[in-house]
């Protein structure tokens, strides 16, 4: 097996002195660096599996390194940071940085390689999971939305997340399929759940919130559900997404026959959501009377390990 390469960062060389050793003699590759800015040098130019780096450095601090690292290299390197006192507003930090794991200064030579053994496993399992995902015919995901709570989340950067993490997305093809979740579950919902009209829509943000509270106490209104669903066809090649809300529908037929007829026309009613989704999708078809909504993308020439990582 292939030996597993650690870059230790610490301004102190009695600290990297001793947990070199300490780790060469556990099995381990071992390089070292005597602050933040060697070590960004050092991933430039080699390759590590995991980075061990104090917190408490001048200059570049362990939590500078630690968003430099993710900024540069998401989450492909694992750091653990080293720390003689963990004050909670810097655990926070680090922990939404990405922190791998931490270690209490003074060393103990089991917990620290402990805490190396853990993240490899960690990480080992990640790839196991996207292997997984690789060797998929098909990939089908489904929600179900509470109105009450939409306001509350984005729905994109759910998914966003769950495709980044499981799949290696070309930003050109991850940034338009997270445009047309937005406009088609955000269209369900003002459209089909609220029915509001045109005039409530251009409401203040405050002015909004407060007519959606009003909105969601009729029982009718709190009620209805939007359900979207999520389906990457490997077989063949497809990316295919739908939303359904409880409301009432629309002329679909006559609005979609008018864009076709003029693609470039601007549509005041259902706004400028449907027209996105229908330029960014290959085929874009309404059903239930306007309630629901089928868009397909071929993603066939993106089906390659770019997306399915190995």
């Amino acid at each position: 097996m292939d030996k597993i390469n650690l870059l230790i960062v610490d301004d102190s060389i009695s600290i990297l002195s001793s947990l070199s050793k300490i780790l060469e003699l556990s099995g381990y590759e071992v390089d070292i660096a005597h602050n933040g800015s060697e070590a960004l040098r050092k991933l430039q130019n080699k390759t590590f599996d995991l980075v061990i780096c104090d917190i408490e450095m001048p200059g570049i601090t362990g939590l500078d390194f630690l968003k430099k690292v993710r900024d540069n290299y998401g989450d492909s390197i694992d750091v653990i940071l080293m720390t003689g006192y963990l004050d909670q507003d810097y655990f926070i930090k680090a922990i939404r940085l990405g922190a791998s794991d931490f270690i209490q200064k003074p060393i103990d030579a089991n917990n620290i390689i402990r805490a190396i053994e853990s993240t490899i496993q960690r990480k080992k399992e990640h790839n196991n999971v996207r292997e997984f995902y690789r060797h998929l015919d098909k990939t089908d995901l489904t929600i179900i939305i509470n109105p009450a709570h939409f306001s509350k989340y984005s729905i994109s950067k759910v998914f966003a997340q769950s495709l980044q993490s499981n799949f290696k997305l070309p930003p050109d093809l991850l940034n338009e399929i997270l445009i047309c979740i937005d406009e088609m579950v955000y269209n369900a919902f003002i459209h089909g759940t609220l029915k509001l009209k045109p005039s409530e829509r251009f409401l203040s943000r405050q002015g909004f919130q407060d007519l959606l509270t009003d909105k969601l106490t009729d029982p009718q209104i709190a009620n209805r559900r939007i359900r979207f669903s999520f389906v990457i066809d490997a077989v063949n090649g497809m990316l295919e997404m739908e939303v359904e809300d409880d409301g009432d529908g629309f002329e679909h037929e006559l609005w979609l026959k008018g864009l076709e007829d003029n693609p470039g026309r601007e549509v005041l009613e259902y706004g400028r959501g449907i027209s996105l989704l229908f330029h960014l999708s290959d085929s874009m078809k309404f059903s239930k009377q306007g309630r629901c909504l089928r868009i397909k993308k071929d993603i066939s020439g993106y089906l390659t390990d770019a997306i399915f990582p190995s």
